[in-house]
């Protein structure tokens, strides 16, 4: 009797176990996109001038609305890639770097991932900057899932906000509490995940207010202890890193909103690609469009028909 008991004890604890980890294994990743964009190359093999639509993108049907901010964008010619955007493209950080920011195809939203790997030290962040701090001057400051705030930083958090919505936090509203750690996230038990919390925090420093949505806790390696991070500025002030030079520049390859908004891609709308006063595509060669929302490839699919 009791070795039948153990048998079925066994076998529920293993039914159990796996259970728990096809949870785990088919674990899918609210980020990225269904839509599939739908390129049109133009009939040209290369161009004589600096400022050429070399391409044409829509939606195909059933899209959704994208935010310009998450979205990256860019042409690869030949073995050459370049950024596409509505001005700056990040130059490419330090692969050494603990900080990697890249600008969105907005030209003015930085999704910035952390390596928060080292549980004995922490990797500090200059919001302003877009880099590295150090103990004494920054805004936030990562070890694995510790987050503190830096010495001087005012702070709220604007729960289900998104990150284009119209936010109108003033400095009046932000909190000075900074002595405890930041409550980002939620521990997801069934499928073992960091869960960011849904919400914009708010951030000031040197006057300036900064938005920030954290993406993701997880690298494109789905590798822990990386908190990834959306990141632009509230209101007129100047973001000092968009005019750093060793940070950005301005992008070779210009999108053209067919609908002069800048905030989000229409699921109707038809954009351009074009040169930005560069002759980027003087020889006939490989055209190829690679774009990614929050960090995950979008579909692409060639159009058999000329552009219109």
């Amino acid at each position: 009797m009791w070795r039948r008991l153990t048998a079925i004890v066994v076998v529920l604890l293993l039914g159990f176990v796996s259970a728990w980890y096809v949870m785990i294994d088919g674990y899918e990743n609210n980020l990225g996109t269904e839509n599939t964009m739908v390129l049109t190359v133009m009939d040209t093999q290369a161009t004589n001038g600096s400022n050429d639509v070399l391409a044409h993108l829509r939606f195909a049907e059933g899209a959704e609305a994208l935010p310009w901010a998450s979205l990256r964008m860019q042409i690869l010619i030949d073995d050459t890639t370049y950024g596409c955007s509505f001005g700056s493209e990040s130059k490419q950080p330090s692969e050494q770097s603990l900080v990697m920011p890249h600008l969105g195809a907005d030209g003015a939203t930085f999704t910035t991932q952390i390596d928060a790997s080292k549980e004995d030290t922490f990797t500090h962040l200059s919001l302003p900057h877009q880099q590295e701090g150090n103990a004494t001057n920054h805004t936030l400051r990562f070890s694995t899932t510790d987050i503190h705030l830096g010495p001087g930083i005012r702070w709220t958090f604007i729960k289900e906000a998104t990150f284009t919505d119209q936010i109108n936090t003033t400095s009046s509203q932000l909190s000075n509490h900074t002595e405890e750690r930041l409550e980002w996230y939620t521990y997801d038990l069934a499928v073992h995940r960091i869960i960011p919390n849904k919400g914009v925090y708010v951030f000031e420093q040197d006057d300036v207010l900064f938005k920030v949505h954290f993406q993701s806790y997880y690298n494109d390696e789905d590798e822990a202890r990386h908190p990834t991070m959306l990141i632009g500025v509230l209101g007129e002030a100047p973001f000092p890193a968009l005019q750093d030079p060793t940070l950005v520049a301005p992008s070779p390859c210009i999108i053209q909103a067919g609908d002069n908004d800048a905030v989000a891609w229409n699921a109707s709308e038809q954009i351009l690609i074009a040169e930005n006063d560069q002759n980027i595509r003087s020889q006939p060669g490989k055209f190829e469009v690679i774009a990614t929302f929050e960090g995950v490839e979008v579909r692409i699919v060639q159009s058999d028909t000329s552009p219109p």
